[in-house]
């Protein structure tokens, strides 16, 4: 039987019967990055709760299906325009990185691309360098191009070049990101969601176009309409289009381990 590692998921927004389909195709990991929780916060709590609820219950809820569940913790870009309260939640979040199965800050980037979410992305990453830790990326889901070019001007600026690219993964790629992503070397993450994201053959024909070396596939599964086994779909789309084991498993498994074990809070062994 074949192995998956998912390396971005929402399991916040998911059901236990989705942690029961996941265990049978084969995922055996899990990423779960911070993200909004479909509404509005109202205060700092909120992100204490979720943080705790993250690292505590949904690591101890997939552990019952067999599946090694590690976190990433941030402001998300989608809640990063709210102030005082992206300000404010940012010293509680220093805490939870020193938590057991935190292994990236994440998702951090941008969403409506402004100024305001920009000071908290530089504010995460400045976090991340002084701590040592992994980084997860978030592309907007529109204007990708012009995203992907305020990311470029971070990482070519002063303050940008001292971060380990070898560290970073950009997530949410498309054939319009791709190549930038990886000629900056920056790992890339290809979400595979229906209707708003990759289809399974687009992220094929980006990974014949641009090789396997850095990509890895995940599902981003969420409030929205998503497919949390996504990884193994993609998986059997290649299989069918005779593309070798070794490109499958790079794309679908080892590359996601391979970012993830440069943490020293990832302590899961294959």
């Amino acid at each position: 039987m074949s192995r998956f590692f998912d390396p971005h998921i929402h399991m916040y927004s998911r059901t236990t019967d989705d942690y029961e389909a996941m265990s049978k195709a084969g995922i055996e990991v899990i990423v779960q990055p911070s993200f909004w929780l479909g509404s509005p916060r109202t205060s700092v709590g909120s992100f204490i709760d979720y943080w705790e609820h993250m690292i505590s219950f949904e690591s101890s809820r997939a552990k019952e299906y067999g599946i090694e569940h590690f976190v990433c913790i941030s402001v998300n870009p989608k809640e990063a325009i709210e102030r005082p309260l992206a300000v404010d939640a940012m010293k509680p979040m220093i805490n939870f990185l020193n938590r057991d199965r935190v292994v990236a800050i994440g998702e951090i980037g941008y969403n409506l691309i402004n100024e305001l979410e920009e000071e908290i992305f530089i504010h995460h990453m400045e976090i991340a360098f002084e701590k040592d830790m992994l980084m997860m990326i978030h592309l907007p889901h529109e204007n990708k191009k012009v995203g992907m070019e305020k990311i470029e001007n971070i990482f070519v600026s002063g303050i940008g070049k001292k971060y380990d690219r070898n560290k970073i993964l950009i997530d949410h790629n498309t054939e319009e990101t791709i190549k930038k992503t990886l000629e900056l070397g920056l790992w890339a993450g290809l979400s595979v969601y229906p209707h708003t994201k990759l289809s399974p053959q687009r992220a094929i024909n980006i990974i014949n176009e641009n090789g396997s070396d850095k990509i890895m596939i995940n599902s981003a599964a969420d409030w929205g309409i998503s497919d949390p086994l996504s990884v193994p779909l993609v998986a059997r789309e290649m299989r069918m289009k005779s593309i070798t084991r070794n490109e499958i498993e790079k794309v679908t498994f080892y590359n996601a381990y391979e970012f993830y074990k440069q943490s020293t809070k990832f302590t899961w062994k294959p």
